[in-house]
């Protein structure tokens, strides 16, 4: 007997879809799956002359793919959200401009620190910018929609979570590609497998979880004493830190080098050379040339290939796992998700509960079961755990703008050498970017 497709017609809000690598990739995403053909779909974002180049794109490859979507879109999400299933959210004020600050000041203060994104004083401030914007739409979901997902791909991706969490009523799950990209890092680097042969188990938080598993995906066998025997023998000039801290706790931490030394005192030693700055403006300029494409694509010109499109997607050689969730919870699919970002109801029971954890799950029928991971390594919890209550002072100032939580978590901050130098950083941070931090005026 012929297996008929049940068809669910969904409706998908999708907020910063100005942004070329979010709304191309989860358009071409929820067009390839089946069961929400004649879906609705918005596309919202502030900035109107990036909105309307990619509502155009959309709704050109809506056509190609015959998925039969109804594209809209506005600048005003309040007007996109009544009657929302699912709310997808990836936002940025000023991304790389700002990006630059949190880098930038802190090293001018004498503040060794890699990256400036997730953690560290350059994720404090991050976080600072993000949570009022990200709580904004939850409470507007509130009111419009309430029964709505909320999934964030913004980042810090843990810090908005625990503030949808602590502070808003909406259901919410935080997704980042990262655990996918370490699973292909130890396939390939260390294991000579593909991807799909190797299954990984990682806890932790977004941006720096540890494997605490390795096996083969078909047979079961434990890898991961071959991934630690191979460790000396992989290139050195590859993630140079991640291989270290393997060597030195027994464990692999993911996604990439970058990520992980936030976290890390002596994770900035690894990228002592680095120009972060640059890399923040290659990044920019080749945003905007990109920009330029989608205007091309969007006018009908060049064909939307797989190669067209995937440079313009974030992380491009990969299926996201935001559809398997999506999908989950309207069909009670029951999908493995190789990891999500929910509160720790005990699924780590060696750091602080309730924060936000990065784990394997199952998504069901509008619910989110974690698996249990038991304890961490003592020395990885310990670690861990102090960065999960950071987390928890600095998302607490972000809604407060308390000056004196916001202090404290730099205090307790490794990356921070002393007081006086916390509290400098603070200060000028505070004050050059006053026009995104109105909480703390």
């Amino acid at each position: 007997m012929q297996r008929t497709t049940v068809v669910t017609p969904t409706k998908f809000v999708l907020i910063g879809a100005g942004s070329h690598a979010f709304s191309i990739m989860m358009l071409r995403d929820l067009m390839e799956c089946p069961i929400f053909r004649g879906s609705q779909v918005v596309l919202v974002d502030i900035d109107a002359e990036k909105l309307d180049p990619m509502t155009r794109l959309a709704r050109r490859m809506n056509e190609q793919a015959g998925a039969e979507f109804k594209i809209t879109s506005t600048t005003e999400r309040t007007q996109a959200l009544p009657g929302a299933d699912f709310v997808i959210v990836a936002v940025e004020q000023r991304r790389y401009e700002l990006w630059k600050l949190d880098y930038q000041i802190p090293d001018k203060h004498g503040v060794h620190h890699a990256m400036g994104e997730v953690a560290g004083p350059g994720g404090m401030f991050h976080t600072f910018r993000q949570v009022p914007l990200i709580l904004g739409i939850a409470h507007d979901m509130e009111k419009l929609c309430p029964n709505a997902w909320f999934i964030n791909m913004s980042n810090p991706e843990s810090r908005l979570c625990m503030a949808l969490y602590r502070y808003s009523q909406v259901k919410s799950v935080g997704v980042c590609l990262g655990a996918y990209i370490t699973r292909r890092a130890l396939a390939q680097r260390f294991l000579s497998l593909e991807d799909e042969e190797v299954d990984i188990k990682v806890a932790g938080i977004n941006h720096c979880h540890w494997v605490m598993e390795v096996r083969h995906a078909q047979t079961g066998e434990d890898l991961y004493p071959e991934v630690r025997r191979r460790a000396d023998s992989v290139d050195p000039n590859w993630e140079p830190l991640s291989v270290d801290c393997l060597r030195r706790f027994g464990y692999y931490p993911g996604p990439a080098d970058g990520h992980v030394a936030e976290f890390l005192r002596w994770g900035w030693e690894f990228f002592r050379d680095h120009d972060w700055v640059a890399g923040f403006d290659r990044t920019d300029r080749a945003s905007k040339q990109f920009s330029a494409e989608v205007e091309h694509l969007a006018q009908g010109q060049g064909p939307l290939s797989d190669e067209e499109l995937r440079p313009l997607m974030a992380e491009g050689e990969y299926r996201w796992q935001t559809i398997d969730i999506i999908r989950s919870l309207v069909d009670n699919g029951n999908r493995y998700i190789l990891s999500l970002n929910i509160p720790n109801d005990g699924y780590i029971t060696n750091v602080k509960r309730d924060a936000i954890v990065e784990i394997p799950a199952i998504v069901g029928a509008d619910r989110i079961y974690g698996l249990g991971m038991e304890d961490l390594p003592p020395s990885i919890a310990a670690l861990m755990d102090l960065q999960l209550r950071i987390m928890e002072l600095v998302v607490e100032a972000a809604v407060t703008g308390d000056r004196q939580t916001a202090l404290e978590a730099l205090l307790i901050d490794p990356v921070m050498p002393n007081p006086q130098t916390a509290k400098a950083v603070l200060d000028e941070m505070l004050m050059v970017q006053a026009e995104f931090l109105p909480q703390f005026r």
